[in-house]
């Protein structure tokens, strides 16, 4: 075989390889990854910050769905904004400061004060992001109204832990 044969065999492979993995659906994707073992790991252990804002995201995604009144769709519209980026830009400071101390430690001569530092900045970082993400959700209950949350947490699954 030639060499212009061989290059389209492999771009053609390449090319059934993407789409034979593009048509495993979302739904099996979800399951597929529900199935698996979930290691729970401390906050410094995790390769990247609680994502807190997924949370918020997925209700408000749900809570788009119900039957709201125009009042309550534009009051959740705003949460966004007020909720939704700041949890992101934290999330991203959470990833930040874990990495800073991640390569302090790799140094044998670590100067502790400098580590005690960040890690107490990761540690404030993940409260604000706690208490930011309870805000969110307490707001999107009380726009929604308990009933409509109550429907909403069934949904995805969490009914019982009301």
């Amino acid at each position: 075989m030639n060499k212009r044969k061989i290059y389209f065999l492999a771009v053609l492979l390449i090319f059934l390889s993407m789409q034979s993995s593009s048509a495993i659906s979302q739904q099996d994707r979800l399951d597929y990854i529900n199935s698996q073992p979930h290691n729970k790991t401390s906050i410094l252990k995790s390769k990247t910050a609680p994502r807190m804002s997924a949370v918020v995201d997925k209700l408000l995604i749900t809570a788009s769905q119900l039957q709201l009144t125009e009042k309550q769709k534009t009051s959740l519209s705003s949460i966004p904004e007020k909720y939704l980026y700041p949890l992101r830009r934290m999330e991203a400071e959470y990833d930040i400061a874990r990495m800073k101390i991640n390569n302090l430690m790799k140094d044998p001569d670590f100067d502790l004060s400098v580590v005690r530092r960040e890690t107490k900045l990761l540690q404030n970082v993940a409260l604000e992001m706690s208490y930011l993400s309870l805000d969110a959700i307490a707001e999107i209950r009380n726009i929604i109204g308990l009933e409509n949350f109550k429907t909403i947490m069934s949904m995805l699954g969490q009914g019982d832990k009301i």
